[in-house]
């Protein structure tokens, strides 16, 4: 497949380039519309002079299919749309519009191909079959599979969800259209033995459709995940994380928070943590070098607040150290940041931020009993003035 991007893609290694991208899904839908198009014809004819209603619910599938290709195309066309005064953010999330409403189509025609197979079962009626019959299916098998290969390779190269439901689409139709072939063998080598009141039409359609809705509903839910917002990879995270730890006067990050709005698209807010004792404009000197070096090498916005640390006060690491260790005993996946001490003449606030897991079952007063236990036997007395973070990352 590496040819086929080779040959019709100019730079198609340059995918992070808006203008490449476009250039798969425009290869991709238009290879879509044509391939699908002529499919339709054909198996209608066939359909509909065979009188097999399996048949013609696989051409007028393959019309949808036509129909998804060009709702991929629009939607990789306006995925390029540069950003403007209303969308500041670009208009990438375009492509998981047309994954959903591809997703979505799917359903629809198994839903149809479900009611025609049973209407099928119910009224049966003669097959016939002619030579004809068998190239048709054997060729559009074998569309549908380059198709999705296609779709596929395409999908990878520039990780594209609508590319990935219109690949799932076709992997449905080859196994439809082979539903098609078996049960056209079976009513052509034994369809005098099979009883007039059984289907084989019907009962293998209505095993395709069965699969082709629950197929879609699985792709429907994950077209809809990034709409929503959804966690982003942890390999992304590990990488922000570790960039910008490896930075001299770094010493922490938490709060980090990255937004998606479309592949290629990210937008990163970190809180980052420096000494509190080195000069402020040397720390903000980094903070910027960090925010441009990510824009010229990731392509990523990050918006870096940032955070002074008492690193030398050993009293300080000494209390932290102990409530860090009070929650790994309470649930290892606590942490927190923001740890800080005021001191009274009758009490010390200590402060922090906890970030609780969104699977945990623990609540604050958990964490604040815990706190309780670990520094009850101290001759100070704490008061736990702690705020609860999730997990965004």
């Amino acid at each position: 497949m590496k040819f086929i991007r080779k040959l019709l893609i100019k730079d198609y290694q340059d995918t992070k380039n808006p203008k490449v991208r476009f250039r798969y899904g425009l290869v991709a839908g238009v290879f879509g519309i044509i391939s699908n198009a002529l499919l339709c014809v054909f198996k209608l004819i066939v359909g509909i002079v065979g009188n097999s209603i399996t048949i013609v619910a696989d051409a007028i599938n393959n019309l949808s299919d036509a129909g998804s290709s060009v709702v991929t195309l629009v939607g990789f066309k306006l995925s390029a749309t540069p950003p403007d005064k209303d969308h500041p953010f670009g208009h990438a999330r375009y492509e998981y519009v047309t994954s959903l409403l591809v997703s979505v189509t799917v359903l629809f025609i198994g839903i149809l191909l479900l009611k025609s197979s049973i209407e099928k079962c119910i009224t049966p009626e003669a097959v016939s079959v002619s030579v004809y019959t068998y190239v048709v299916l054997g060729a559009a098998i074998a569309m549908k599979l380059v198709q999705m290969l296609i779709y596929l390779d395409f999908s990878k190269a520039i990780n594209s969800g609508a590319l990935k439901a219109s690949a799932a689409d076709s992997r449905n139709d080859v196994l439809a259209t082979v539903a098609v072939l078996i049960s056209t063998i079976v009513i052509d080598v034994a369809g005098d033995k099979i009883s007039p009141k059984v289907s084989v039409d019907g009962i293998m359609g209505i095993a395709v459709s069965a699969f082709i809705i629950v197929s879609s509903i699985l792709l429907i839910k994950e077209s809809i995940s990034p709409i929503l917002g959804e966690k982003p990879p942890k390999e992304l995270v590990d990488k922000i994380t570790a960039k910008i730890l490896s930075y001299d006067g770094v010493i922490g990050v938490h709060d980090l928070v990255v937004h998606s709005y479309g592949e290629n698209h990210c937008f990163v807010v970190a809180h980052v943590e420096v000494p509190q004792d080195v000069e402020i404009t040397k720390s903000h000197d980094v903070i910027d070098n960090i925010e441009h070096d990510f824009w010229n090498e990731m392509h990523v916005r990050i918006t870096i607040h940032m955070d002074p640390v008492d690193t030398k006060n050993e009293k300080l690491a000494e209390l932290k150290l102990r409530a860090q260790n009070a929650l790994a005993n309470l649930d290892e996946g606590l942490s927190l940041h923001d740890f800080r001490i005021v001191s009274g003449q009758t009490h010390t606030n200590m402060l922090f931020d906890v970030v609780i897991p969104y699977d945990s079952k623990l609540s604050l007063g958990d964490v604040k009993n815990a706190m309780k236990r670990e520094f009850a036997n101290d001759h100070v007395k704490y008061f736990f003035v702690i705020d609860v973070d999730r997990k965004m990352s």
